[in-house]
């Protein structure tokens, strides 16, 4: 009975009001994710494609990744996700021009929020997700894996918004890594808005990369968007292109009355 009475106070703001949006609030364009989730009765698909330019000159290859995020809301403070990724990758061990493709990550999990902003206490989240094994053979996990993200957003007004998350993971292949992003998000209209990001690595060795773009609200329930970044940490020329879209169906509006 303890344990049911704990779960309960633990359960009891995903009950409250959260901050619904009648605007969609992507998780698209950058690395990092908010500590808002969508919203009870909101069903949200965020997809991009991402084309990485590594090396220079002749040596230079270019690898390409679509990921899926499918975002649904159960409560106000709790969505559950599912994050779908394939990939086309140069493998040059197996040939000079053979590719690895297929699904290359899958991925399910629970975003919580915690608490909402109150003066300087930014508004918290957690998110949990198992890393599945459901990818193609080239790029299999050995064993289920896991990874926790801490979340935080501080709105400072109505046009700036800082966002910071700490994401620990264990891959299922023995490894484990810990790993930051920082992005400050700006409106520069209502329906333009853009952002400036740092992140990396914090294991073995602190890296940062760099990476910016913009999202366009095309619609209430539509969003398109376009980043590019650097990732240069090896002494290579590492630079990507995303071109990203997110649209949602709004429940709410159907339980309205006429």
């Amino acid at each position: 009975m303890q344990h049911v009475y704990v779960f309960g106070l633990l359960a009891l703001p995903a009950l409250l009001a959260g901050q619904y949006s009648e605007t969609i609030n992507s998780g698209r364009p950058g690395q990092s994710i908010g500590a808002v989730p969508v919203g009870r009765d909101i069903y949200q698909l965020e997809t991009g494609l991402s084309i990485n330019w590594i090396g220079e000159g002749g040596n230079q290859i270019a690898d390409y990744a679509e990921t899926t995020t499918i975002r649904v809301g159960v409560l106000e403070r709790l969505e559950v996700n599912v994050d779908v990724s394939g990939a086309s990758v140069l493998a040059p061990a197996d040939g000079p021009n053979h590719r690895d493709r297929g699904i290359n990550n899958t991925e399910i999990g629970i975003r919580y929020q915690v608490f909402e902003q109150r003066g300087w206490r930014p508004a918290l989240a957690v998110q949990g997700h198992l890393l599945l094994t459901a990818q193609d053979e080239d790029f299999r996990r050995p064993r289920t894996g896991s990874s926790f993200t801490l979340i935080a957003d501080w709105e400072f007004s109505e046009a700036l918004l800082v966002t910071a998350n700490l994401l620990r993971s264990y891959n299922g292949d023995g490894t484990q890594n810990t790993e930051y992003v920082t992005t400050l998000g700006m409106e520069l209209s209502d329906r333009w808005s853009t952002y400036m990001e740092v992140y990396g690595a914090l294991s073995e060795t602190v890296t940062a990369n760099y990476d910016g773009g913009f999202a366009f609200l095309i619609a209430d329930d539509v969003a398109a968007d376009v980043s590019a970044g650097w990732q240069g940490q090896d002494g290579l020329n590492d630079y990507f292109l995303d071109f990203g879209i997110s649209f949602r169906i709004n429940g709410r509006r159907s339980m309205l009355p006429e």
